[in-house]
């Protein structure tokens, strides 16, 4: 962890309260010139700090950019965010991941982008990622179940998007099979997982402080975004955080206890329990969702009353 995000990480944790120049020096073993220096550097980034002759510092607010140190400040240790990777602009930000996994990456590196030219979700179409309104990021990773399984990742995804819009926002998000994350009947994330040589790359794309004009007109009635469903901004490094806390957890039991996760994510799945069609290449399927099966694979009662496994990845949902 760089300095100054031992510094932020002290700040948050004091909770807006102050805390002496002695202090930090002791927490995070540096001497007062170091801090009176690595204050100074996040003053420049656009935090505002109180500076007091007796009681020392405080932090005020915090500026609407991303960057490693003040994601890496709200974590504790885990997998997920192990190592954090800002970019202002990229391609896409699976495709920098999957250099890095070749490269021999870590598992748990994530690399957002405050802007993506070439974001893309399911099936290649692609992603709207506007500059510094939402969270574009992709994770590293090295999963020990077989490829079969790979749907459990999306599935614990999911799961840990929409925990962390409901904890950060108190929003009532949902989750609509295979891989979108709704509101209302409005999807406000989306979820992509590829696997490339040996390694699966988790990519999400979150709406966080959109507005209306932000959506180009085909996507007007089906897209929000947090902000819009609050009637206020969002702090995205806070939801960054909660969302790879999230993510880590519930990647944590998909590995494990995968029957938790199912049941989690069966409490806020809008598509269980409904008659819904399906398209697979040129073939249609139309039944019941049932529930999903131990690697993650939609379980489809059709009419006849055959029950049909069918993977999120082969598969996109028509009403």
């Amino acid at each position: 962890m760089t300095k100054s995000a031992a510094i932020l990480e002290q700040f948050y944790q004091a909770k807006g309260g102050f805390l002496s120049a002695a202090q930090l020096c002791h927490l995070i073993h540096v001497s007062e010139q170091t801090v009176a220096a690595e204050i100074a550097e996040l003053e420049k980034l656009g935090y505002k700090i109180e500076s007091h002759p007796h009681w020392g510092y405080r932090l005020l607010s915090v500026p609407d950019r991303l960057t490693a140190d003040d994601i890496k400040a709200r974590l504790k240790p885990q997998v997920i965010g192990s190592e954090v990777i800002v970019f202002s602009e990229t391609a896409s930000t699976n495709d920098v991941v999957a250099f890095l996994g070749a490269a021999g990456g870590r598992e748990g590196l994530v690399v957002f982008a405050e802007s993506q030219t070439k974001g893309r979700g399911r099936r290649g179409r692609s992603w709207l990622s506007p500059r510094g309104k939402g969270l574009w990021f992709s994770v590293l990773l090295r999963p020990i179940f077989p490829p079969r399984a790979m749907s459990r990742i999306t599935i614990a995804a999911s799961v840990a998007i929409a925990r962390a819009i409901r904890q950060t926002a108190a929003l009532d998000a949902r989750i609509k099979w295979p891989n979108d994350v709704t509101i209302g009947d409005r999807k406000v994330a989306g979820i992509l997982t590829e696997l490339q040589n040996n390694v699966a790359i988790l990519g999400v794309g979150i709406n966080v402080n959109c507005q209306r004009e932000d959506f180009p007109p085909e996507l007007a009635a089906t897209a929000t975004s947090i902000a819009l469903e609050t009637g206020h901004r969002q702090d995205r490094v806070a939801l960054a955080a909660a969302a790879l806390a999230a993510l880590d957890d519930c990647y944590r039991c998909a590995q494990t206890d995968f029957d938790a996760v199912i049941a989690e994510w069966a409490r806020w799945c809008s598509t269980i329990g409904r008659q819904i069609s399906l398209k697979m290449g040129e073939r249609r399927i139309e039944g019941l969702a049932l529930a999903l099966d131990s690697d993650g694979a939609l379980l489809l009662r059709q009419d006849n009353g055959r029950v049909e496994r069918i993977l999120g990845a082969d598969v996109t949902v028509e009403k």
